[in-house]
């Protein structure tokens, strides 16, 4: 909580109201009770589409009042369930909801989160009663002889002496970090509340940077320019990949798992989720393509009979969005793992290449892999 915030808590002798509250309509109250001349809401759920995901400076403001407490305030309609990023503007000046922790990074800036629930699918990102813990550490890549940062979600159930646990990796994309999954994929609320209605099994969730050059001593957040600039070489080589393999066996050496692990990625991330199962092909038992950009040339071309014989043919669960620009490539490789005769699932989904795509891309990997766990 930020000093403004706490200062503002004990200015005031009766319970302070929320900065956001959502009401049983749908429709959200949002405050800013610190001193300032004007202050305007900026917030994604004033577009929908593809242009919900557009964390730009030139989206839609609204003009928010000073109530009786000397408070702004502005109630919006009621909005679709769903998760939401927004921030204050302040006398003109960019500013996340200081009262409000639940926050993430997109382009450089710290947008505020809130969800708005109502459905069986936004239900599962509210924060649900028993939580597990996150251990943010580093590991060693000795190809590039650096350390790179990783966010290891550590559940409620596990024992290092008791039952060992499955493990998923979960990758971002081009312009992610290895709080993404965390902050806008809400893949613990997820999981926590999946686990709680019996869908599937407690596991470790294991979230790396896979970023161009990510290492521990410079910063996570990279802009979508240098992103784009490094990308045909993050293609071609595989270094990524050779590090991937080494946090593997970090993290099998380090907690009690069991060995069999499941790799997803969104976009770019789900290229190297399909190759870590062609490199790790006994070790790896599912792995999940969210919007998946991935080339011709690192598409499996046959099921990799020793991992069949062995562990079982690995299962792919490929999503695509139907309004994703990148639809017609995710046909492809539907098309590609036919043809191999690779076991998958193919689902289209009305959504486009943003985060409501993926965050409903993990609830349905997660309820297709539930009887792989073991």
């Amino acid at each position: 909580m930020s000093l403004l915030c706490i200062g503002i808590l004990q200015s005031r002798a009766e319970e302070f109201p929320p900065s956001v509250e959502v009401h049983d309509d749908g429709s959200v109250t949002f405050r800013y009770c610190g001193e300032a001349k004007k202050v305007k809401l900026q917030a994604d759920f004033l577009y929908v589409g593809e242009k919900s995901s557009d964390y730009t400076d030139h989206t839609k403001r609204l003009k928010m009042e000073k109530d009786s407490t000397g408070c702004f305030t502005i109630t919006t309609k009621p909005i679709d369930p769903e998760t939401y990023t927004y921030c204050f503007r302040i006398d003109g000046h960019r500013r996340p909801d200081p009262c409000n922790t639940d926050s993430a990074w997109q382009k450089l800036h710290v947008w505020s989160v809130f969800t708005v629930g109502g459905t069986p699918k936004t239900d599962l990102y509210l924060q649900p009663k028993r939580q597990g813990h996150v251990d943010q550490k580093l590991w060693y890549s000795s190809g590039e002889k650096k350390e790179r940062r990783v966010d290891i979600y550590v559940p409620a159930d596990y024992n290092p002496a008791g039952q060992p646990m499955d493990a998923l990796y979960l990758l971002h994309g081009i312009n992610g970090y290895e709080g993404s999954w965390i902050e806008r994929g809400r893949a613990i609320q997820i999981l926590e509340n999946m686990v709680a209605q019996g869908r599937c099994k407690p596991m470790l969730i294991v979230m790396p940077d896979i970023n161009f050059g990510a290492h521990a001593d410079e910063p996570s957040l990279h802009t979508m320019w240098s992103s784009v600039i490094h990308y045909p070489r993050q293609r071609r080589a595989r270094y990524v990949e050779d590090a991937l393999i080494e946090l593997v066996q970090h993290i099998d050496t380090t907690y009690n798992v069991t060995g069999r692990n499941a790799f997803a990625g969104l976009s770019d991330g789900a290229r190297v989720a399909m190759n870590m199962a062609q490199w790790l092909p006994t070790e790896v038992y599912a792995v999940g393509l969210f919007t998946p950009i991935v080339p011709k040339s690192q598409t499996p071309k046959d099921s990799t009979a020793m991992h069949c014989q062995l562990n079982g043919c690995t299962y792919y669960s490929l999503t695509v969005g139907k309004t994703d620009l990148f639809y017609k490539r995710g046909l492809k490789i539907h098309q590609r793992l036919l043809e191999a005769d690779i076991h998958h699932s193919y689902t289209e989904i009305d959504c486009g290449h943003y985060w409501r795509t993926w965050r409903e891309c993990l609830i349905n990997f997660l309820d297709e892999i539930a009887d792989l766990q073991q």
